[in-house]
């Protein structure tokens, strides 16, 4: 079907919706809030790239320069104006996150923040939850440092929490229509409003259709994403909220990134493009991933009075995922190779996946005044989880006549070797078959209280998780059973010393649980210990200019212990490995955040961050220690501007600018001094707009050229970034 046809089916097919919305004659009834803040934001409210509230420090609003917690918003008019629609690319407008990589098959996304790497991040607040697109998506919350208290499992870095739009009684509808470089299509629709003449059932649509190609050789997507929304509010302070959203993609992959390394004589590294195409991918036909997600919720919010609330969610969300792709990318170069060649090994490997999890969330908020200047507001928590997984898992090889061979070798040097036939996945030997159940109970507390006019604000928390494990291997009939607690806390405080500057300090822990057995040294086998963090910020937040200049400036000092250390002993059995929870790893650095609204028409968000993140302790490897660790570069900032024409013949017109810099960091470790290193860079991405009425409605036009200057360097160790590419987009508001 040709291209132009399927944008106008996609918009077509969802118009009935938005016409809904513009041609309805009902008053939109009023908003009523109580005076303690609610469980969301609304984002109609924000404006620009600044926001000024949050829900990710207390599960209820709260003023960015109240809490002694430092978080980095991402609002939707930022992350939109420069054409990204992938959460994990959007994680990245963040200066605290100084890396972000996705793997070939498309499900393992995961981005390192304050020298720490996470696969975690979190939907309206819920890590077992996730946002698959960009559609329905406010705002994207970065909380920086270990927050237990709320979230649970964690690693130490901190986490990126998508918060989803809700409906509202005003109707409003927007269709935006995307083209760009490499065949890239994308068609966008949302659609709120009233269902019936008293506002008290609204909903809210939000869809996505995404058709692309890539610079790159083999390197396709195409995703079908929508979300609905009904809300029922029958009173003052009550409403019941159902959601769903079905996200599914086609995937073929890239891994463009060969690992060269000669260790004949001397050890050295030759970069891609000293080798083979920039448009060269390891993956091709035949090869791919197919993803279908659903998360299915239910809200409910009642106010009891108004200075008690509460909430309670639920969700189920389902995932099927098949993934097949070339594993292997590595180069061997040894004595015996033929002068000119550069063999790279090739392996196939993928798997039949598929699980479920449901998730509840009980909370009750409260605020309590001991006086005018006094007061307190506390949110009690209840989190319980139950997952399950399938997994099959498959490779090339051939072992008791079963399976395909492995495939040859390719000479990179020589394109006539790249034979990119490859078996179905079906006839690939299965390697292993297994399944998870996962369960947790989460209580918490958390308690901001305000003194003196909210000039002294301290924010206290605890939280007790109990998590149970059981790991099935069904190839070699065993069972793991895990079982595991712990109370993790929180303090902190702001001392507000003008009405515009504060200092504050925060103490925070996370913890996460490894899901396997430990070989002691006396080779009995206990589960490990949770991996335990502690992270200590200080510093201050201001907020000049009634507004116009706010930020924070934070020193930092985040502990990861626990780690697993494995030792090699010898008994009257023989030689055996065993294994040590003594190894450390530790960041410390500084974060500066500034939203300065220059002028009336001038904006401007950034952030910088220093990081030394480094190995603290490893007895089984002392030589490594002071070592930095991977994808953890010393100096990352970013600079974001905007400028808007309000006079003249420029009127409607708008011009800014995304200045990123990522300092030199380390891929991966190796066995030796010589890492494998991601290259320092600075991107700049350019956009311009203009905004206009068609038929009494506004609308928006918008060019972004990313990599402006065409900038060659590696931001991950999966492959090299994009090239100068542009993303014209159109959108109509009505």
């Amino acid at each position: 079907m040709n291209t132009a046809y399927r944008l106008l089916l996609v918009a077509f097919s969802l118009s009935p919706l938005a016409l809904r919305a513009q041609t309805s004659s009902v008053e939109p009834r009023k908003e009523e809030a109580v005076l303690l803040p609610a469980f969301t934001i609304q984002s109609e409210s924000e404006s620009g790239y600044a926001a000024t509230n949050s829900i990710s420090a207390t599960k209820v609003a709260t003023e960015l320069k109240k809490m002694p917690v430092s978080i980095d918003i991402i609002t939707e008019q930022l992350f939109k104006d420069y054409g990204l629609t992938e959460v994990y690319d959007i994680v990245g407008l963040s200066s605290g996150v100084q890396s972000t990589q996705r793997a070939a098959t498309g499900n393992l996304e995961s981005y390192t923040i304050r020298g720490f790497t996470t696969f975690f991040s979190a939907r309206n607040g819920n890590t077992n939850l996730r946002s698959y697109d960009s559609a329905n998506v406010s705002r994207v919350e970065v909380v920086n440092g270990p927050a237990s208290v709320l979230y649970g499992q964690l690693d130490p870095g901190g986490v990126a929490n998508t918060v989803t739009k809700q409906p509202s009684a005003k109707p409003s509808s927007n269709l935006r229509l995307e083209l760009g470089s490499w065949s890239y299509y994308r068609a966008e629709l949302g659609t709120t409003g009233p269902l019936n003449k008293s506002g008290t059932l609204t909903y809210r649509v939000d869809g996505s259709w995404t058709d692309r190609e890539g610079y790159r050789d083999f390197d396709q997507m195409q995703k079908t994403f929508i979300a609905p929304v009904v809300r029922w509010a029958p009173r003052k302070g009550t409403a019941l909220t159902l959601d769903l959203e079905s996200a599914d993609m086609d995937l073929i992959g890239v891994a463009n990134w060969p690992r060269y390394n000669n260790r004949v004589v001397t050890p050295f590294v030759v970069k891609f493009a000293d080798m083979i195409p920039r448009t060269w991918n390891g993956q091709g036909p035949g090869l791919g991933t197919h993803t279908g997600n659903r998360i299915y919720s239910a809200t409910l919010d009642h106010a009891f009075t108004d200075r008690i609330i509460l909430r309670n969610v639920a969700g189920v969300t389902n995932y099927r995922r098949n993934a097949y792709e070339a594993a292997a990318t590595s180069i061997a170069i040894t004595a015996t190779t033929p002068a000119g060649q550069l063999p790279y090994s090739r392996s196939l490997s993928g798997s039949y996946s598929n699980g479920q999890t449901f998730a509840n969330t009980l909370n009750l908020a409260g605020r309590f005044e001991f006086t005018k200047r006094h007061y307190t507001r506390l949110v009690a928590g209840w989190d319980y989880v139950a997952a399950r997984s399938y997994s099959e898992s498959r490779a090339s090889g051939v072992v008791g006549g079963l399976g395909v061979a492995t495939p040859a070798n390719w000479d990179l040097a020589n394109p006539a070797t790249w034979d990119r036939n490859v078996p179905a996945l079906s006839a690939l030997r299965v390697t292993g078959v297994s399944g998870a159940r996962f369960w947790e109970d989460k209580f918490y507390l958390v308690d901001a209280l305000a003194l003196f006019d909210e000039r002294l604000m301290f924010l206290g928390g605890l939280n007790y998780s109990k998590i149970q494990s059981l790991t099935l291997n069904y190839a070699a009939n065993t069972r793991l059973r895990i079982e595991r607690d712990r109370t993790t806390p929180q303090a902190g405080a702001v001392f507000r010393v003008t009405k515009a500057l504060g200092f504050y300090a925060n103490y925070s822990e996370s913890f996460r649980q490894i899901t396997s057995l430990r070989t002691n040294a006396d080779r009995s086998q206990t589960p490990f210990d949770p991996l335990i963090a502690e992270g200590l910020d200080y510093g201050l937040k201001f907020d000049f200019g009634d507004g116009r200049y706010s930020g924070q400036a934070t020193v930092f000092d985040t502990k990861n212990m626990n780690g697993r250390q494995s030792f090699s002993a010898t008994d009257a059995i023989g030689a055996y490995t065993y294994e040590t929870q003594v190894g450390e790893n530790r960041a410390k650095g500084f974060e500066l955040r500034l939203s300065a609204n220059i002028t009336k028409n001038f904006q401007l968000v950034g952030g910088y961050t220093q990081t030394h993140s480094y190995i603290s302790k490893n007895p089984a490897n002392p030589a490594i220690v002071g070592r930095a660790q991977i994808r953890s570069p010393t100096h990352a900032g970013t600079i974001t501007t905007s400028y808007r024409f309000s006079q003249g013949w420029l009127k409607g017109f708008s011009t800014g600018a995304n200045i990123s810099y990522r300092g030199e960091a380390k891929a991966f470790e190796t066995n030796d001094a010589y890492p494998y290193l991601l290259d320092p860079r600075v991107v700049v991405n350019a956009r311009a707009g203009y905004s206009a009425k068609s038929f009494g409605k506004p609308v928006t036009y918008n060019l972004t050229l990313s990599n402006f200057f065409n900038e060659k360097y590696y931001p991950s160790s999966i492959s090299m970034g994009d090239p100068l590419s542009y993303r014209l987009s159109a959108e109509y508001r009505f």
